[in-house]
């Protein structure tokens, strides 16, 4: 307790009791760069804010920008109440440094940046909340370079806090909080698979820093301080169960504790809420069913849900997350599974849900509404092979991004039970990029964007055919010097393949195996990868998965 009273201290905190930082009528405007612009984050305590206060005004505005710097000045139509400003990334990635680089120049540009940020959201009469830019994980190889960046944006952090002094605003140590909750992770977890970007439960943890610092949970009187966290109910919290199979099936959780005590309970799922109070022996362990209505708990293929849980007994708080996702189950059959990858109806009713602005409907492609194929196999008992083929008339290579540019992208998810579907990419899940050239000669790139220890087992190739490319990836021989890629270990594992198509006016266009709320940013939606269910692990052809966060 002591220490933790004076961690309070030094970051500023005050006691507020239960008054939250928001009012109930507050525009939050978020800026910043893709950190921010993947919505992760902001999403998570937009549905807790939710949570606690379903009749709540606030509006969450976010306007930042994928890959600007800190001199990005953020739109401000939204006329807002609350600015928080978390950017930094771009003014230091992207660059080669030698391990002893002075980034005080960089440092001074920074400052002149932020401060006129600052004061121009200020002079718009805008409560400006500052959040210390999350670091790089220099032990990833990756596009981004992030070799000797965590220097430079250690010293931004200390330029953020040295303008919340001088500005007299608020600073939220996210960073810091990234850090000490990356230091937490089992092996082969990662909170930024590519070394800049956090994902998943990463994204998650900065949303329960907001949560906890502007008191999220408090009564919305608009109290402009920070709250130190609460001490959390001493109750441990578990997955029963990981999937939901069966209609009328409900989200499972172990409740124990080393004390006797008794708490409340609190739930919300869709349109329906609930809570009950609960009592716990020491060592005694009870397992609680989220009791909302079947109603509450229907997804169709591709739909996600959030149920959230929160826990109280006096003072003491914890919290939690539920992602609910529904996703397709294909079982191969002799070692083989195929899928076809086409143009959707646009009025049918699961285009309409997860219509986005890179889908190309019936009717619309050149080369016709059949886009691909994908056919995956199992050889020697260990090793994955697949192959497909693409129907494009024009082959775009030329762009540096990597999707920007004609490409097959698969994500796999090659993690043990207890870790399978997790939202946060590790060192067990690859995104792999098969992209073709045409010159000098056809070739096929096959890169490991996320997971690149997989690098050192994948093998690819492809041929030109009269109307696209034909292309092969397998998976064979050692991850590393210690560990050999060997299927058969899994009972199942997740897949995922999207065909990017970029013709000219056309513009970039998308084509998913499956469509859901994520088929865009499919980093998002890690537990909603098809399942490929090698030993009929699964009664049907289609599950919800179930994650948990909190604490």
């Amino acid at each position: 307790m002591k220490i933790f009273f004076a961690i309070s201290l030094l970051l500023g905190l005050v006691a507020v009791g239960g008054e939250s930082f928001f009012r109930a009528d507050d525009r939050w405007l978020l800026t910043g760069d893709s950190i921010t612009q993947t919505d992760t984050y902001r999403q998570v305590v937009e549905r807790v804010m939710r949570h606690y206060h379903p009749d709540n005004g606030l509006t969450f505005p976010n306007r930042s920008v994928w890959g600007v710097p800190s001199a990005h000045q953020a739109d401000a139509k939204d006329k807002p109440t609350v600015v928080s400003i978390m950017t930094g990334m771009n003014d230091i990635i992207h660059h080669e440094y030698a391990h002893e680089t002075d980034f005080t120049a960089k440092a001074e540009a920074y400052y002149r940046n932020i401060l006129s940020q600052v004061r121009r959201f200020k002079a718009l009469g805008a409560e400006v909340i500052l959040f210390t830019p999350t670091l790089t994980d220099e032990r990833v190889s990756s596009f981004f370079s992030p070799m000797y960046t965590r220097k430079g944006l250690v010293l931004f952090g200390e330029v953020i806090r040295r303008i919340g002094r001088e500005e007299g605003c608020l600073v939220l140590p996210i960073a810091e909080d990234l850090e000490a909750y990356d230091a937490t992770l089992g092996p082969n977890e990662l909170a930024r698979t590519d070394g800049v970007h956090p994902f998943g439960f990463a994204q998650y943890r900065i949303a329960y820093s907001i949560i906890d610092y502007l008191n999220v949970r408090g009564t919305l009187t608009g109290r402009r301080a920070l709250s130190a966290s609460p001490e959390r109910v001493p109750v441990s919290v578990k997955r029963v169960n990981k999937f939901l199979h069966e209609a009328g099936e409900k989200v499972a959780l172990e409740f124990s504790s080393f004390e006797a005590i008794t708490f409340k309970v609190r739930w919300s799922l869709a349109a329906e809420r609930g809570s009950e109070t609960l009592t716990l022996q020491p060592g005694e362990k009870l397992i609680w069913r989220l009791p909302a209505t079947p109603k509450a708990y229907d997804l169709v293929l591709g739909a996600r849900a959030q149920a959230v849980v929160d826990l109280t007994a006096g003072e003491r708080s914890s919290l939690y997350i539920i992602d609910l996702a529904r996703t397709k189950v294909a079982k191969p059959i002799n070692g083989e599974v195929a899928f076809d990858i086409v143009c959707h109806d646009a009025q049918s009713p699961a285009t309409k849900m997860f219509k986005h602005s890179l889908m190309q409907f019936k009717g619309e492609r050149t080369e016709g509404d059949y886009v691909g194929n994908v056919r995956i196999r199992e050889h020697n008992n260990s090793e994955l092979w697949l192959n497909g083929r693409v129907y494009d008339s024009v082959i775009n290579s030329e762009a540096f991004w990597i999707t920007g540019r004609d490409t097959v992208r698969m994500m796999f998810d090659f993690r043990p039970l207890e870790r399978f579907g997790g939202l946060t990419p590790d060192r067990d899940t690859t995104m792999i990029l098969m992209s073709p050239r045409l010159e000098p000669d056809f070739s096929m790139m096959g890169l490991a964007w996320w997971g690149p220890r997989f690098q050192y087992c994948i093998y690819s190739n492809g041929e030109k055919t009269e109307d696209g490319y034909t292309w092969k990836l397998g998976f064979a021989g050692n991850i590393t010097d210690y560990a050999k890629f060997d299927i058969s270990k899994l009972d199942y594992y997740g897949f995922h393949v999207s065909i990017i198509d970029c013709d000219g006016k056309a513009g970039t266009k998308l084509h998913s195996a499956m469509l859901s709320h994520f088929d865009i940013n499919v980093e998002k939606a890690l537990n909603q990868l098809i399942i490929i269910d090698r030993k009929s692990t699964f009664p049907h052809s289609e599950t919800s998965t179930i994650q948990l966060f909190g604490y």
